[in-house]
């Protein structure tokens, strides 16, 4: 049995665009979330307390990338390989030459495996190194999404008013009200009031339990209470799904739908959108991952060796997490968008591909935003991907870049953008 995942319907954004003749690529960024990685910590004491019901086993250590989320990489990094062949960027055969591809992950196992994998798709008989810090388990300042200004009384106040107003009529606590299907539907997957939460502390309707945001400076941000525990555990099931484990096994065999996959994960889209939808806390918590991103696309002096050799380049991938484009987007004020055959916003093996070309007809150069990711079904399948059989591409648009009919931005105005957004 699977999951049809029907197609959403295409925003105008999205409508599949193509290259016109003559453009030539001349650098791609790519910013891919890890793949498939086993929970974090043993489901934690909340999602434990969550439900009476005994959570599926894993083979695979906490936090870790499964070798089935290696499989899956390598087919990504398979597809990307011959993309950019045909595009001329890379060589079609051989190995790339030396300083044309820059492979830059967070220090954490599960990235620093996810990189190793896409390279052992693209280029598996070439000797290409993946650059992280060596304090590996520790997070790499340029991937951190923490708070980096000192939360002062204006800080918090500033942020938790963006917070509120973005998550909509009511703040967080009209947002819980406004998810209480969602809620329901959780519950009644968790049996969550035959769990320990419940039995013990007497709030049996999550809609109803208190939320509040965390802002420490140097920590991530957070949203704690339902939305964060329910968060967790979508989360586990949509992993669970993405593994391979038998359908009677995910979820308990209680999630068998399109819709209610659509109904559990939207907690967790939004849970993503309204922490880093507050512009006060993107603009600040995507800060030294964009910085990094304008340097190595040349939009600003390059700060380091890192970013040096990403301006190098032909091809740079920067392996990270899904709070690192969720943050990235939001800072870069992208327009809504669908990503067909997908329930998360921010996919596993997913990426945000930053395109410049150049069309020599006109002698401008242009910036494609794309949002490249493997469907649900295809990671669940761990199906091979290739020219003929691709991932899914997805057009992006930003704030400040007006974007042609097919999805291409003048430079002058991305850089524009982008540096604004840098001062925000």
């Amino acid at each position: 049995m699977q999951l049809a995942l029907s197609p959403a319907p295409l925003l105008a954004a999205e409508k599949k665009t193509q290259v016109p003749p003559g453009y030539q690529l001349e650098q791609v960024v790519v910013l891919s979330r890890h793949g498939i990685r086993a929970p974090l910590v043993n489901y934690g004491d909340a999602l434990a307390e969550a439900t009476p019901q005994k959570w599926p086993v894993w083979q695979t250590g906490g936090g870790l990338l499964t070798p089935k989320g290696a499989a899956v990489e390598q087919h990504v990094g398979r597809y990307f390989q011959q993309w950019l062949a045909q595009t001329r960027l890379i060589p079609q055969d051989g190995c790339p030459a030396d300083q044309q591809v820059f492979i830059y992950a967070n220090s954490l196992p599960r990235t620093i495996d996810t990189a190793k994998a896409f390279l052992a798709g693209a280029f598996p008989e070439c000797k290409i190194a993946v650059t992280h810090q060596a304090a590996v388990g520790t997070m790499d300042p340029t991937f951190n999404p923490i708070i980096t200004a000192d939360v002062t009384d204006s800080f918090r106040h500033n942020a938790l008013d963006s917070v509120n107003r973005h998550a909509g009529a009511g703040g967080i606590d009209g947002l819980n009200q406004r998810l209480k299907p969602n809620y329901s539907l959780l519950q009644d997957v968790l049996d969550y009031r035959q769990g320990t939460a419940c039995q013990r502390d007497k709030t049996c309707d999550l809609a109803a339990q208190p939320s509040s945001v965390t802002l420490i400076t140097g920590k991530e941000p957070g949203i704690n209470g339902p939305l964060r525990t329910a968060t967790g555990a979508t989360d586990a099931f949509m992993l669970q799904y993405y593994e391979g484990f038998p359908l009677k096994d995910v979820a308990w065999g209680k999630v068998t739908t399109d819709k209610q996959w659509r109904r559990l994960e939207t907690i967790k889209n939004l849970y993503h959108e309204t922490l880093f939808g507050s512009p006060a806390i993107a603009a600040n918590a995507a800060k030294p991952l964009l910085g990094f991103i304008a340097g190595a696309l040349d939009i600003q002096p390059a700060a380091d060796a890192n970013q040096q050799a990403a301006q190098r380049a032909k091809m740079t991938l920067l392996a990270g997490h899904d709070s690192n484009i969720a943050s990235l987007l939001a800072a870069l004020h992208t327009r809504d968008y669908r990503l067909p055959g997908q329930f998360e916003r921010t996919p596993i093996s997913g990426a945000v591909v930053f395109q410049r070309w150049h069309d020599p007809k006109q002698n401008r150069d242009l910036m494609k935003m794309e949002y490249v990711y493997p469907t649900a079904s295809q990671i669940r399948n761990t199906s091979p991907l290739s020219l003929s059989a691709p991932p899914q591409r997805v057009t992006l648009t930003i704030g400040g870049c007006t974007v042609d009919a097919d999805g291409f931005c003048p430079m002058t105005q991305f850089k524009q953008a982008v540096l604004k957004d840098l001062q925000g």
